[in-house]
């Protein structure tokens, strides 16, 4: 079944067409989580509430906007309210001599979590989306919330910043 004929179906109550939405998104999106989140239990807490949530009000959900859209958007208001507890503060440092055994054996596994150390977390949120998750710049604005633009500028700004990084700027390239 189309996702569309899903979602409309899951909006008139059908629990089995929620449960197909939720298996074609819960690993994206628990991926998404797990690299936000301290532990995987909360990531696992999160997930869950998200699809709670999206269960909830899935009536108020409008298709103009992509379902894993409107899906994000609801984990990261999650994680945003949940700051003191699940959100990953991630602060601008500076390569310490100790990163550099993570850069040697650098790859695509820890190419993400090693990103989260150079960039705001809305700049990683950002790269996440656009590159990770191939969402169109007006979606990875939508999900966040901020304009086009934004999104755009702090996108070129992030990989700039990056390039800086050796090891990063390898893996960079293929973005």
């Amino acid at each position: 079944m189309q996702e569309a004929e899903l979602i409309k179906q899951a909006q008139k109550g059908v629990t089995s067409c929620f449960t197909q939405l939720v298996t074609r998104y819960q690993v994206r999106l628990y991926s998404y989580l797990l690299a936000r989140c301290h532990h995987p239990e909360d990531a696992d807490d999160v997930l869950q509430e998200t699809f709670m949530n999206a269960f909830q009000y899935i009536k108020s959900y409008q298709p103009k906007w992509a379902f894993s859209t409107w899906l994000y958007t609801i984990a990261r208001r999650l994680l945003v309210s949940r700051h003191k507890r699940y959100y990953v503060a991630i602060e601008d440092v500076e390569l310490a001599s100790d990163d550099t055994n993570e850069l040697h054996s650098l790859d695509h596994n820890n190419f993400w979590r090693l990103i989260k150390k150079y960039v705001s977390a809305d700049c990683y949120d950002a790269l996440w989306f656009h590159y990770k998750e191939d969402k169109p710049i007006k979606q990875v604005a939508d999900i966040l919330k901020k304009s086009e633009s934004w999104v755009k500028t702090n996108l070129y700004r992030s990989k700039m910043k990056l390039r800086q990084v050796p090891a990063l700027s390898r893996l960079l390239e293929e973005l």
